[in-house]
């Protein structure tokens, strides 16, 4: 792993187990390390530090588990996705640093763009998600891709960080059953 990628794994770490006040220049190197002053060589300040974690956080992102063909139906879709789902809470610390950073970030409108609206790892999803509902016959997928995104990070929240996480977690499966019989996908 060359070092950018190890700093911007660090920073994804602390934001994820301290918020984002606990993303510093040395906290990083601390992490990892290095020499202090070390880490400024990479990212010069906080922003830069912030756009770090956002291209690695979609440089991880998947809606679906790498190299598995499209589902054809929604118990194929269910299956891929729950597995997908189980494993963004385990590695975990990509997503809820992405949600501690939204938070964070909130009253920075170019970074919270970044993080929400704009964000290269929301693009990405999108597409893949587009192209999962169309390959299940969901009319208007693309319309349709924004809404989906919204359930799973709910269901991300539920785990990550809400009821889930110490409670019983929400029935994912179910959830996305009927979310994807609700917008008409081939059974």
């Amino acid at each position: 792993m060359d070092r950018r990628t190890a700093i911007a794994d660090a920073a994804m770490e602390l934001v994820s187990e301290g918020g984002g006040r606990a993303l510093t220049h040395r906290g990083i190197d601390r992490r990892l390390g290095l020499p202090e002053g070390t880490t400024s060589n990479y990212a010069r300040n906080r922003r830069e530090l912030v756009r770090m974690v956002i291209t690695r956080v979609a440089e991880i992102a998947e809606l679906r588990p790498p190299a598995r063909q499209l589902p054809t139906t929604i118990n194929d879709a269910v299956a891929q996705l729950a597995a997908a789902l189980e494993g963004t809470v385990t590695r975990g610390v990509d997503t809820r640093a992405r949600m501690a950073l939204s938070i964070s970030c909130s009253q920075d409108a170019e970074l919270h763009e970044l993080l929400t609206t704009a964000s290269p790892a929301r693009e990405k999803l999108l597409d893949e998600a587009a192209r999962m509902l169309a390959s299940l016959g969901v009319p208007e997928p693309e319309d349709r891709a924004n809404d989906f995104i919204a359930v799973m990070n709910g269901l991300l929240y539920d785990r990550l960080a809400g009821n889930g996480m110490r409670g019983r977690p929400a029935d994912a499966a179910s959830i996305l059953r009927a979310w994807l019989i609700g917008v008409g996908a081939r059974r």
